[in-house]
Formats: structure tokens, sequence, C-alpha cells
């Protein structure tokens, strides 16, 4: 009888083991299942070559171009005028009419893409101050306090949505949906202005 108990034992251990088993393999083939639904989801979203801030389209025009594009491009072809010019100026060429359109012309790109140039906008709310900085210019708006006046036109989805906050002798600085999420930035100004 003890054999045949030894036996029942361990046909029991393997198949608690074969069970263990089964569960991990269902465990990670649900896992997989996720992450392929999560890759389908990516893949179906547009691929930009620039890095953008938040993934859902910040940081494009309400027309969904990318408006840095247009300083890459005026920076590129600046350099390669200036190469150009550089040409002219290995071959003798500089002071001709065609070596001083090229210097001209790669002034007038290389201004041209410094001054359309997009510079980044961070935005955080911590503990009811909304914190902004855009390129080297740093502001802040206490929600906490009364004196802090901010209007929403429109609602968070909307194509003209926007929060304007009220400045003093200045213009009203807007935050709009190529700045942040509209539904995330809403619901943590809610948070401390309910009436928005």
């Amino acid at each position: 009888m003890d054999p045949v108990r030894a036996q029942r034992d361990a046909l029991a251990e393997r198949c608690a083991a074969a069970e263990q088993q089964v569960a991990d393999l269902t465990a990670a083939l649900a896992a997989a299942h996720e992450r392929i639904a999560e890759l389908e989801v990516a893949a179906e979203s547009p691929i930009s070559i620039f890095d953008s801030d938040t993934g859902s389209g910040h940081g494009l025009s309400r027309d969904g171009s990318d408006p840095r594009v247009l300083s890459i491009i005026l920076a590129a072809t600046a350099v390669v005028a200036g190469m150009v010019a550089f040409l002219a100026l290995v071959n003798d060429n500089l002071n001709t009419t065609f070596g001083f359109a090229m210097i001209l012309l790669t002034v007038v790109l290389a201004y041209a893409a410094a001054r359309t140039r997009v510079g980044g906008v961070e935005i955080d709310i911590s503990n009811g101050v909304v914190y902004i900085k855009k390129g080297e210019t740093s502001y802040r708006f206490d929600l906490r306090n009364d004196g802090t006046h901010l209007d929403m036109d429109g609602q968070p989805g909307d194509s003209y949505w926007a929060v304007r906050f009220h400045r003093r002798g200045m213009d009203d600085f807007v935050v709009d949906d190529t700045m942040v999420d509209p539904a995330e930035f809403v619901r943590r100004l809610r948070e401390h202005r309910p009436d928005l």
C-alpha cells in the first residue's frame, strides 16, 4: 500500500506543479495581450520625428502641424547657403554678386530661423499655484488668492478652448491645448477654483 500512496503523492505534487505552471502561463499571456493592445494603440497614433512633451498632440498647432518645422527648415537652408558662400570664398568668388547674394541669404535665413524658433512652455500646478515657464520667462499665478483672475473659453475638447490668466497692465497670459492636456489642466484648476 505504501508504494501506491507514494506514487499518488508524487502524482499530486506533479499535478500541483502543472497547475501552477498553467496559472503562470495564463498570467503571462494576459500581460502579453495587454502589451499588444498598448502597441496597437501607439501604432495608430501619428509619429513625429520631433519629440513632443505630452504625446497627445501638445506642441502642435491647431491644424496638427508642428510649428518647430519652419525654424528647422530655415536653419538647415541657412547652413546650406553658408556652405555655398564658403565655397564662393574658397574659389575667390566672394566679391562677386553671387558671393554677396549667398552671404546675404545666409544672414537672412539665419535671422528668420532665430525669429521663428518656438520655445517650449512648461506648466505645473503645485499647492494651488500655477507655474509657467516660457523660454527664459517665468510666470506664477496663485489660485488660492482671490486677486488672481482667470477665465476659460469653451470646454476641454473644444477647438477654441483656452484659459486666460488676467494680468494688470499687461495682456492676458493664454494657455491653450497646444501647451497642456485640457481635461487634466482644468481638473487641476478646479481643485482650487471649482466655479471655473
